[in-house]
């Protein structure tokens, strides 16, 4: 089993809104304070406004310099659907250049999203969304990277819609970025059957996070070869918070490769040992 483990810097979105976290920062958090060697980066850190090439450069020897690779570029600001075109058409020559950064970063997987609302959606957007994904999967599928929507908002989030854009689109740098139990609900087997056979990078938010190994699990044994991220949402404590959540990710990765070495008998500890003991009285 294959299990990279990355940390996506949303989960210090409380600390960059307040002018407390840059892009060096979080990369330097990654490689001194949490030993993770996979970056996961939010555009929160780097704006459309700073896609200069020889800042770019700097940014990635900063990363070659502490062994660090981007898994994933997540990209806010620009998406696929618009009812605009003049909106569509600038949101497509931003995307343009995050592609260019991506290659510059080095970076894997690319996250950019259809759009949309909680209403139908149309043929024409389906058609413009396709479109737009064949063209920047004819670039990524160049610069050896993937990319696809995350579940997280608008259309996305619909199983329903992303298996239609999946089989549109039919392109080999095509995948999806799963947001964990960001479905909805009964909708989880429904999403796992159409996002895992493309599955390209995976965030794991902390209210999942001690119940995840299961899941975990049938992702590794589908063959995922991207990264597990985690990613804290709670914009407090989040140098601690994020700890505490990649250390439990650490912990289920630890049980299930003894797993694989037939070496335990598939418990999960943080269930176990914690989640269903009563909680102790704070007076003793």
């Amino acid at each position: 089993m294959h299990f990279p483990v990355a940390l996506a810097s949303y989960s210090f979105h409380g600390l960059i809104g307040t002018g407390q976290l840059n892009l060096l920062g979080y990369l330097e958090l990654l490689a001194s304070r949490y030993d993770v060697r996979f970056a996961d980066i939010w555009t929160g850190l780097l704006p459309a406004d700073a896609l200069e090439p020889e800042y770019l450069k700097k940014i990635r020897q900063w990363m070659d310099d502490r062994d660090i690779a981007l898994a994933n570029l997540c990209v806010d600001g620009p998406y696929l659907w618009h009812a605009d075109e003049a909106v569509r058409n600038a949101h497509r020559l931003t995307m343009l250049d995050y592609l260019k950064a991506a290659e510059i970063l080095g970076a894997r997987t690319v996250r950019i999203d259809f759009g949309g609302d909680e209403g139908p959606m149309p043929d024409a957007a389906l058609d413009v969304i396709v479109r737009l994904y064949r063209e920047y999967c004819g670039i990524c599928h160049n610069l050896g990277m993937r990319i696809g929507p995350e579940n997280h908002w608008g259309w996305d989030r619909k199983p329903e819609y992303l298996r239609k854009v999946r089989d549109a689109v039919d392109h080999p740098a095509y995948g999806h970025l799963l947001h964990v139990r960001s479905w909805p609900e009964p909708a989880a087997a429904v999403m796992l059957d159409t996002c895992l056979p493309i599955l390209m990078h995976t965030h794991l938010p902390a209210d999942i996070i001690c119940w995840s190994k299961p899941l975990i699990r049938k992702i590794a044994d589908s063959g995922y070869q991207g990264a597990y991220s985690i990613e804290h949402h709670s914009g407090q404590h989040e140098l601690e918070r994020s700890m505490w959540q990649l250390s439990v990710l650490r912990s289920m990765i630890a049980e299930l490769r003894d797993e694989t070495a037939g070496l335990d008998d598939e418990k999960v500890f943080y269930i176990e040992e914690m989640c269903q003991k009563p909680v102790p009285d704070p007076a003793l």
